[in-house]
C-alpha cells in the first residue's frame, strides 16, 4: 500500500454506525453490524458544503451513512452541530454485504439519497476493511496516478523578447511543435482543474481548465497578442491591489490543483494535482519544465465493518 503523508490537517475520526436489529426471533437473519470510518488530513469544506459516506452492498445497492462536516482541529459533526466522536446511526445492510464504501461532497441542502458526482475518496471492502483514497475512486484512477505536468516560461500575449518571465504555460515543447503540457488520460466526473501561482505565499487564481488542450477560462492578466491554445497566462496587466505587473515568475510556486465542481471555494483546494518551483534563473525561450504529481499527499481514510 501506498503511504500517505501529512498534507494540511491530520485528524483520525471513529464514526460509529450500528445495525439494526431485525425485530424478529428467526436466528438465521444476518448480522447487522458498526462501520468504523478514521479519515486523515482533510481540511474542513467552505460554507455549507459537507461530507457523506455510503456503502455498495453485495446487492449493489447504495446506502447512506450519514452527512457530516469537518470543524477546527479536525472534529467531524453532524448537519445538527453534533461531534460525531459519540454519534450512532443505523445501518441498514448486512454485516457482510458491504463491497465499497466511499466519500463525497454534497452541496448545501442536499437532502436526497443520491451521491453527488463529486466523489473525494473510495476503496474496496477486503475482509471488512476499506482503504479510501481518491486514487481508488472507481473510473479516475489512472487519471491522476498517471498524470504528467509540463509547463515553459514564455509572454506569447505582449509579441517577442518582452518580460519573457512574466509568463508561464502548460505546454511541452521538447517534441517540436507545441503539445499539451498536462497529460491526464481521462476527464474526471465532479471535478475540475484549476492554475495557480504563488506570489509572496497568496495563490494566484490562472484560470479554471476545462479541457488539457484548450486555453483555460480566464485572460484577464494577458496581453492584446493570442497565446499558446492550452491553459496558462501572462502576468502583464491588470494587476491585483499590492502587486505590480509585469511580475517575474522566477523563484515562484506553481500549482494545478483539483477542485470540486461545482466549486464553493474561490480558494485552492487541498488536492494539488502537479507542484513546481519556477528555476531563480530561467532558460531561454523553449525550454520544458517537468511538474511533480502530488497524489501521495493526499487525505486518506479507512472504514472498517465490525460486529455490533
Amino acid at each position: 500500500m501506498r503511504q500517505y503523508r501529512l498534507l494540511i490537517f491530520g485528524f483520525a475520526l471513529v464514526f460509529i454506525i450500528f445495525g439494526c436489529d431485525s425485530g424478529g426471533s428467526d436466528d438465521t437473519s444476518p448480522e447487522t453490524g458498526a462501520a468504523i470510518l478514521t479519515l486523515n488530513n482533510l481540511s474542513p469544506l467552505p460554507g455549507d458544503y459537507h461530507l457523506e459516506g455510503w456503502v455498495v452492498t453485495s446487492d449493489l445497492a447504495t446506502l447512506s451513512l450519514g452527512k457530516f462536516t469537518v470543524g477546527s482541529g479536525g472534529r467531524l459533526f453532524n448537519l445538527a452541530g453534533e461531534e460525531l466522536a459519540t454519534r450512532r446511526l443505523d445501518t441498514q445492510f448486512p454485516l457482510d454485504s458491504a463491497r465499497i464504501a466511499y466519500i463525497t461532497i454534497e452541496p448545501p441542502g442536499d437532502v436526497d439519497d443520491s451521491p453527488s458526482m463529486t466523489r473525494l475518496m473510495g476503496g474496496l471492502f477486503i475482509e471488512g476493511s476499506a482503504e479510501l483514497r481518491t486514487t481508488d475512486v472507481e473510473g479516475i484512477e489512472d487519471a491522476l496516478v498517471l498524470a504528467r505536468g509540463n509547463y515553459i516560461i514564455e509572454t506569447p500575449t505582449n509579441g517577442p523578447n518582452s518580460f519573457e518571465q512574466s509568463g508561464i504555460w502548460f505546454v511541452n515543447l521538447t517534441g517540436g511543435p507545441p503539445a499539451r503540457g498536462l497529460r491526464i488520460t481521462t476527464p474526471i466526473p465532479g471535478w475540475k482543474h484549476q492554475g495557480w501561482v504563488d506570489i509572496d505565499g497568496i495563490p494566484l487564481n490562472m484560470g479554471v481548465i476545462s479541457h488539457h488542450s484548450q486555453p483555460d477560462d480566464s485572460n484577464i492578466y494577458s496581453g492584446s497578442q493570442p497565446g499558446y491554445n492550452y491553459p496558462g497566462e501572462d502576468f502583464l496587466v491588470n494587476a491585483p491591489p499590492s502587486l505590480t505587473f509585469p511580475l517575474s515568475l522566477a523563484g515562484t510556486r506553481v500549482t494545478v490543483s483539483l477542485e470540486p465542481d461545482p466549486d464553493p471555494d474561490p480558494e485552492r483546494s487541498q488536492l494539488i494535482l502537479f507542484e513546481a518551483t519556477v528555476p531563480e534563473t530561467p532558460e531561454s525561450i523553449g525550454t520544458t519544465y517537468d511538474m511533480t504529481n502530488q497524489v501521495d499527499t493526499w487525505p486518506t481514510g479507512r472504514m472498517v465493518i465490525v460486529q455490533q
